[in-house]
């Protein structure tokens, strides 16, 4: 096993190796020609017992089209290595038993690699924590984890809390982002001289105020450690965005047409209007 193999890599330019506890052995599923398959799948297969972290690690992560076993399950349902490749990440899970003879869901931990930038990696750490709704990186037997893994329980927990911290300062700044264009855009939705013909402006306020709601609802998210809701709600305040901003798009163009203007001043700096004078 080499060095990077052995050792946690929590916040490597590259790669994450990150060690899960596994509570629950289900979802049940099949295994056919390699390929992971639901239960109800009219063809036989090898039975393979999932467990919570990779069916999580699944849900979150995809859409996958296919989930393909690296090392397929044998007589042990519940050892097996697969690898999850997304548009952001690749991802390899290796399931094996670390005490007790894997009589026990809880005798198993995965270890599992992530190949991707490290935002991504980051902000699928912080969804697995919320959605499994524990701590992962806590062990059922310590003893028998540090042997394995090579590593402390207080390594682990410390690179672990390095990803999650990483995550939620990167999604703090998403919404000062979000925010910090608001406050243009609603400087400029008061301003007449850079209303297009026909801009509504009682629209455009309304939709600034949906803007502020959903930057709420992204802040109210990070604090219950909600990924996908933050991103949800970061999407609909971008959305309306554009729609309040009498910036967008062509409208700069439409107003210096219907002004008959060579030049459109924006907070007393002057924009020239090149595009007609090479045209004549």
């Amino acid at each position: 096993m080499s060095d990077i193999e052995s050792t946690l890599v929590g916040s490597h330019p590259e790669t994450s190796i990150l060690w899960m506890q596994v509570k629950n052995g289900k979802p049940q599923m099949k295994c056919i020609d390699g390929l992971l398959r639901p239960n109800e799948y009219p063809e036989k297969g090898h039975k393979v017992l999932l467990g919570d972290v990779a069916s999580t690690l699944i849900k979150i992560s995809g859409p996958h089209d296919s989930i393909h076993f690296s090392n397929p399950p044998s007589f042990d349902e519940q050892r097996w290595s697969m690898e999850l490749v997304s548009s952001e990440l690749r991802i390899n899970i290796e399931s094996f038993p670390y005490w007790g003879f894997g009589l026990f869901s809880s005798c198993y931990l995965n270890k599992v690699e992530l190949k991707g930038s490290l935002i991504s990696r980051a902000k699928l750490i912080f969804d697995i924590v919320a959605t499994l709704g524990r701590n992962p990186w806590e062990p059922k037997f310590s003893f028998f984890w540090e042997k394995v893994t090579k590593n402390s329980t207080v390594k682990h927990r410390d690179e672990w809390l390095k990803l999650l911290t990483f995550a939620k300062r990167g999604m703090e700044e998403e919404i000062e982002e979000i925010n910090s264009r608001y406050q243009i855009v609603e400087k400029n939705a008061k301003k007449a001289k850079l209303f297009p013909p026909g801009w509504n402006k009682d629209h455009s306020e309304t939709n600034l105020k949906e803007v502020r709601k959903h930057i709420e609802i992204a802040r109210q998210a990070l604090h219950d450690q909600n990924a996908v809701g933050l991103k949800r709600a970061l999407d609909r305040a971008e959305a309306k965005l554009i729609e309040a901003d009498p910036l967008v798009g062509l409208q700069n163009e439409e107003l210096l047409q219907n002004q008959n203007l060579n030049t459109l001043e924006i907070d007393n700096i002057p924009f020239i209007d090149l595009v007609n004078d090479e045209e004549e």
